[in-house]
């Protein structure tokens, strides 16, 4: 079974049927919108929520649940986060952020850095992780900090009394981010939360029951570590349920970047170039004179996301659901490779 997916920052949760933004959105307007930390507040044991605003207090782009966003942290990195507040309130943007040590630094920086009153840039939001319309009920699970963008899709599904679940499990309670929050939308009977400091009810998470009680026709979406989204997907296709019908989100992308030199063909830009085994494709092409558009450099957010015209790309990339890769029609440059002596791409 394969699954959709939609993958965002090192911390954050912000993906249902993943869009290839690249191929369309290299003429859309991107212009980053510069906003201003109007908030920022403890929401977990190592979380903190940041709530953004404009600088000139107009509105926000609209945005459904699933969307993130591309926050440039001011100190050279851009991180994409998902937008975990109230759709319908477009005078502010909500996003949360675990401190993760061990990471790139986006979190850390987050952490020590950013405080209320600070000016930053930030993309339009994207959703590339969209709710179905037309689900009979709804299982959300989420791991951790990937409670995220499900608390956005809890909002959404409660608002228009719509069937769902959420299932949710943290190391302990006290990382349970927006619990409360959660326990108000959902309703008696509908939130169900697992913590390792709580064995009964750790043992109590049971994700192919949850799976299957939900019934024919159900959706499930899935946001958290690599190791629980495993759990959920494969519990997720021994109940039954259809590939089409499952949805993650991933956080991040441990990508080997190295392989093999091949060349590339950028076809509407004229060039021909080697890409040799330590540099990748996007940075080939700017040391070739062509503008290609990234952000996360690891092959998760889709920004780079390109039409393959000839070739057989070595996806390395965790945007693309299974099925996508396995058609070829696109890769992402900034991670992905050839299995082919010559990739040519339409940039």
């Amino acid at each position: 079974m394969t699954v959709d997916t939609h993958t965002t920052g090192e911390t954050a949760g912000a993906r249902g049927p993943a869009r290839p933004d690249g191929l369309a959105g290299l003429d859309e307007d991107a212009r980053p919108l510069e906003v201003v930390v109007a908030a920022r507040r403890r929401v977990a044991d190592g979380v903190v929520a940041l709530e953004l605003a404009r600088i000139d207090g107009a509105p926000l782009p609209p945005y459904t649940p699933g969307s993130h966003v591309d926050l440039h942290l001011g100190n050279g990195q851009v991180r994409q986060y998902s937008l975990c507040g109230d759709p319908d309130d477009t005078s502010r943007y909500r996003v949360a952020i675990l401190r993760v040590d061990e990471s790139r630094g986006g979190s850390r920086h987050v952490h020590t850095r950013i405080r209320e009153g600070l000016h930053l840039l930030m993309s339009p939001p994207k959703n590339n992780f969209p709710l179905a319309a037309d689900a009979p009920h709804t299982v959300l699970f989420a791991g951790g900090i990937g409670v995220t963008p499900l608390l956005a899709m809890a909002r959404e599904l409660a608002a228009h009394g719509r069937s769902f679940e959420i299932h949710y499990r943290a190391r302990d309670r006290g990382r349970l981010a927006f619990a409360q929050e959660l326990r108000d939308l959902a309703g008696p009977g509908r939130l169900h939360t697992y913590t390792d400091d709580d064995p009964a009810s750790a043992a109590d998470f049971d994700a192919v029951a949850a799976v299957r009680a939900a019934g024919e026709g159900a959706h499930v979406y899935v946001c958290g570590p690599r190791g629980f989204m495993d759990h959920v997907e494969d519990a997720a296709r021994r109940a039954g349920t259809p590939e089409e019908r499952v949805h993650e989100e991933n956080f991040a992308n441990d990508v080997d970047l190295t392989g093999t030199p091949f060349t590339v063909v950028a076809a509407r830009s004229g060039v021909t170039a080697t890409v040799a085994a330590d540099r990748t494709v996007a940075e080939t092409l700017r040391d070739h004179g062509v503008q290609v558009r990234t952000s996360c450099e690891t092959g998760v957010c889709g920004t780079c996301l390109t039409k393959v015209l000839a070739g057989v790309p070595d996806h390395r990339d965790v945007f693309q659901s299974p099925a996508q890769q396995r058609a070829n029609t696109a890769v992402t440059l900034c991670c992905s490779r050839a299995r082919t002596e010559e990739l040519v791409v339409d940039i």
